[in-house]
C-alpha cells in the first residue's frame, strides 16, 4: 500500500477508481451535467464521464460559476465521487464541493501527482490525513 499526505479542503471518506487528467478542468463548460461527460477539445479526458469516480486534476481553471455547475452534476447523480488536486483548486470549486459534500483533497506534496494512475483504487479516510494506493 503507498500513502501520500493530503490537506483536506472538504473532509470526507471515499474510496473507488481513479480518473485522471494532464490538464486542468473547468466545471462551467467542459463537462455536460446531464452526463457527466468532459466535453471539451482541450481535455485528455474528452469523452469520459466523471461520474462516481474520483477525479484527478493538476488544478482547476474557469469561472465564478463552478458551484452551480457542482451543483447541477449533483442533481442530476452525474458528480464525482471526490475530487483530488495537484494545486488549490478555484475558490468556486471549494465552494461548490462544500455545497455538495463532495470530499476535495490537495496532494501535501505536489510530485506525488504523477503517481497517480488512471482506473487506480484510491481512498481517503478523513481521520488519517493520508490518500492511499495500492
Amino acid at each position: 500500500m503507498r500513502r501520500m499526505p493530503v490537506k483536506h479542503l472538504v473532509a470526507g471518506d471515499f474510496a473507488g477508481r481513479a480518473l485522471v487528467s494532464a490538464h486542468p478542468l473547468s466545471f462551467f463548460g467542459d463537462i455536460d451535467v446531464r452526463s457527466g461527460t468532459v466535453v471539451t477539445q482541450a481535455s485528455d479526458l474528452l469523452g469520459r464521464s466523471i461520474s462516481d469516480l474520483v477525479l484527478c486534476l493538476p488544478f482547476t481553471h474557469g469561472s465564478a460559476g463552478a458551484w452551480r455547475v457542482l451543483q447541477q452534476l449533483r442533481t442530476h447523480g452525474t458528480a464525482p465521487l471526490a475530487l483530488v488536486v495537484r494545486d488549490l483548486p478555484d475558490p468556486s470549486v471549494v465552494q461548490g464541493a462544500i455545497l455538495i459534500d463532495l470530499p476535495t483533497i490537495k496532494l501535501l506534496d505536489p510530485a506525488d501527482f504523477a503517481r497517480l494512475t488512471d482506473g487506480a483504487h484510491v481512498g481517503v479516510e478523513k481521520a488519517t490525513g493520508w490518500l492511499e494506493l495500492p
